[in-house]
């Protein structure tokens, strides 16, 4: 699917982006920061389920775990 980007459309979405500033209500937030937590769950426990199917080896420890000190994965 080709995108429709004439000038005109790309100038007129910068001039709104430009005045109006992009606004959440409350509620906006609290569903964007949901559908957020959902999508970090299910990947985690795909991730899970991907790590329960692999076969038991000895070299299933993390080569490098301070890469990702501190990010709680």
């Amino acid at each position: 699917m080709t995108p429709n980007t004439t000038a005109a459309t790309v100038a007129a979405a910068a001039q709104t982006a430009a005045v109006t500033p992009a606004t959440m209500t409350k509620d906006e937030v609290k569903k964007m920061l949901r559908d957020a937590a959902f999508v970090l769950h299910m990947t985690r426990r795909v991730k899970a389920e991907i790590l329960a199917d692999r076969p038991a080896t000895k070299d299933t420890a993390r080569k490098v775990p301070d890469l990702t000190a501190g990010l709680g994965v």
